[in-house]
């Protein structure tokens, strides 16, 4: 599992709980569209819709006031659930054999030492 996936649960959690400001404190510092998408719904849940609309449009997420903040919460934890496994796959596969692979040189890259 990534930070940033750890970081977009733990911000869940706080949305889910009602817990506006910590939950924008954390997400304040986060750089990835689904972040920005829910510091749009952070705005959006405290009225202030034009923040709101400059967020989702970094997200890339179209604005919809009709839709319930914990309908979009979920909608949110969903999307986060459906990344994470991919996630998980490569981190387990890479320490699964327990070997690291070196990067492969490029031929030429060196010159020989004669």
């Amino acid at each position: 599992m990534t930070r940033s996936a750890d970081k977009h649960r733990r911000v869940l959690s706080h949305l889910r709980r009602n817990e506006w400001n910590e939950a924008h404190a954390i997400v304040m510092g986060m750089r990835d569209k689904l972040a920005f998408r829910i510091h749009g719904l952070l705005h959006r849940i405290e009225g202030d819709l034009d923040n709101a609309r400059y967020w989702y449009d970094r997200a890339s997420v179209p604005f919809r006031k009709s839709k319930s903040a914990a309908s979009e919460i979920e909608e949110i934890a969903a999307l986060l659930e459906r990344r994470t496994p991919i996630t998980r796959r490569r981190a387990s596969s890479a320490t699964r054999t327990g070997i690291r692979r070196s990067r492969r040189r490029r031929s030429g890259s060196r010159r020989s030492r004669a």
